[in-house]
């Protein structure tokens, strides 16, 4: 129970510490909330843009007539002045009839000259004509002249051209006869077969000979060596007795019959008989294949002949192709001939060089004519000037003394016109002002009306301004009269379009606006104001339109705060 109870006073204890934290912190917050900026706060919204265009002009005329006046003549009185009215019978100024004089006189004196000038160049120009038609003249005589020359060599070209034609064919008609190459080729191998023969039978005789004489070397031999053997038989017997060697005389005869019929001999005898008995039936067989001697072809002279032949053959056609390049350079030579006598007959038919002196001369003249004219006509009006219509002097000129400059020498205003406003509108305004745009004008204390804008363009001056003009009704304004210039434009939709008060810019003319976001505190979620840059598309006095995406329909703009504000500062709702 003791344990119980204490434990019990601990938790009592504890509950009583979480709740006085409890009150703390409650207390915390309020005190720190009292003390964050209040800020209101708006959503973005699609809307288009009203804007207006407020700018004062002055009412300018509406024509402008200019009087002008010869240049170079010297004024002598000016009598009209700037916003004077004039009409047809104002005088504006007069000129120095002396000096007018002066100048009639130098005009009419250039004028004699210019048309001595001008008789001479045309008498010149007639002369010119002439030589110009002789030239032409004989410039045709050497063209038919050339043209003829050169048609005759052409022809006696022709007619050699033809002539060695005509030679080349008669020399191709008759040509020179020849033997044709199988009859050559026949006759060239008789001629080898009877040489080979004769060879074969030369050799034939050789070797019969030669064997002829093998043989009787034989039979000469054989009876050489019976000799020796003959002589000394005889010398054994002379040793002897001499009844012996008579004795032995018979037998000598008997031993040479049987030499004489010794087999080896006799067989060396009639070898050599054969021998002899083919050398000359080989002689027999030689002598008469000599006799039937085949003579060598020789084509020699008929080669010739044809050699001749074809070396005329190409001679005359050299003398063709010369003939015809005579032809071609004959034909050539006319051509050339012939296009220069054209030239020289188109040259000398051509008109001279352009030459426009004789003409500047003529309009010179017609000019001074025209100025003389017009110098008369102002003496003839004594000098005087006057306005051709009702108006009012807006510019002049001239001054007394002076000469007469180029341009107008007086302008003035044209009533009868109708005026026109001109206002002068900056880049900014010009955005939101374009031709045909309705425009509420107010001139001085009139009320305001509707009209049309006629004319926008940059002014020639100041490229940073634009000149726009209104064309009045017949009747209404007057010269240098003010007024006040109103255009109501509206832009286009925009998707995201913001209060201006919630627009900001910082040192860098950067625009950003705050919004408001959360993040985690000690104290539990906080709202904070965000910094976030923006891109601005159009803008008047009540709204911006911003590039949508960075912000959008949904964000939290911060318009006003209690105290001014930094990028993260936390804040809270204005109560």
């Amino acid at each position: 129970m003791g344990i119980w109870r204490k434990q019990k006073k601990v938790l009592t204890a504890f509950g009583i510490f979480l709740v006085l934290m409890y009150l703390c912190t409650l207390i915390s917050r309020a005190v720190y909330a009292s003390k964050l900026p209040q800020v209101t706060v708006d959503a973005p919204r699609r809307m288009a843009l009203d804007h207006t265009v407020e700018a004062e002009g002055i009412v300018h005329q509406g024509r402008e007539y200019a009087v002008t006046a010869l240049t170079g003549l010297r004024v002598r009185t000016v009598y009209a002045n700037v916003g004077d009215h004039v009409e047809p019978e104002t005088l504006l100024f007069d000129l120095d009839l002396e000096d007018l004089q002066e100048k009639i006189g130098d005009k009419e004196l250039e004028i004699k000259k210019l048309q001595l000038q001008i008789a001479a160049m045309e008498q010149n120009k007639s002369l010119d004509i002439q030589k110009q038609q002789m030239e032409s003249s004989r410039a045709q005589e050497d063209y038919s002249r050339t043209e003829e020359k050169s048609e005759e060599a052409l022809t006696r070209a022709r007619e050699d051209l033809e002539k060695a034609e005509d030679a080349y064919e008669d020399h191709k008609e008759h040509p020179v006869e020849m033997t044709s190459s199988e009859e050559r080729q026949t006759q060239q191998k008789v001629y080898d077969a009877w040489v080979q023969k004769e060879t074969e039978l030369k050799e034939a005789l050789e070797d019969a000979k030669k064997a002829c004489e093998a043989a009787e070397e034989t039979v000469k031999r054989l009876e050489a060596e019976k000799k020796v053997s003959s002589e000394e038989t005889d010398q054994n017997i002379t040793a002897g007795d001499t009844d012996i060697s008579a004795e032995a005389g018979e037998p000598d005869s008997a031993a040479d019959e049987s030499e004489k019929e010794d087999p080896e001999w006799k067989a060396a005898q009639e070898a050599a008989l054969e021998a002899k008995g083919r050398l000359e039936a080989a002689e027999a067989v030689y002598d008469a294949h000599l006799k039937e001697k085949v003579e060598k072809p020789d084509y020699s002279e008929e080669d010739a002949e044809k050699s001749a032949w074809n070396s005329k053959k190409e001679s005359l056609k050299d003398e063709i192709e010369s003939a015809e390049r005579a032809v071609e350079d004959a034909e050539r030579a006319q051509s050339d001939a012939i296009l220069e006598e054209e030239r020289k007959v188109e040259d000398a038919g051509m008109t001279a060089n352009a030459d426009s002196s004789l003409a500047v001369g003529r309009l010179e003249l017609s000019a001074l004519q025209k100025e003389l004219a017009a110098y008369k006509k102002v003496q003839d009006a004594s000098g005087q000037v006057y306005p051709e219509a009702e108006g009012i002097v807006t510019r002049i000129q001239v001054s007394p003394g002076e000469r007469v400059g180029d341009g107008a020498a007086f302008v003035y205003a044209d009533l009868s016109s109708p005026m026109q406003f001109q206002v002068s509108l900056t880049k900014e305004q010009k955005k939101y002002v374009n031709q045909g745009d309705t425009v509420n004008l107010a001139l001085g204390g009139s009320s305001a009306e509707e009209l049309k804008v006629d004319y926008v363009a940059e002014n020639e001056m100041n490229p940073e301004l634009y000149d726009a003009r209104v064309f009045l009704p017949d009747g209404v304004g007057t010269i240098g009269q003010s007024g006040k210039f109103r255009v109501e434009a509206q832009s286009e939709i925009f998707s995201c379009c913001i209060p201006v008060n919630a627009l900001h810019i910082d040192s860098n003319q950067r625009s950003f606006v705050y919004i408001v976001s959360e993040r985690s505190g000690i104290l539990g979620t906080e709202l904070i104001a965000e910094q976030v840059y923006v891109k601005v598309l159009d803008q008047n006095g009540s709204f911006a339109a911003v590039e949508e995406g960075v912000i959008d329909q949904e964000t939290e703009l911060i318009l006003s705060s209690t105290e001014e504000l930094e990028d993260r500062d936390v804040v809270r709702y204005k109560e």
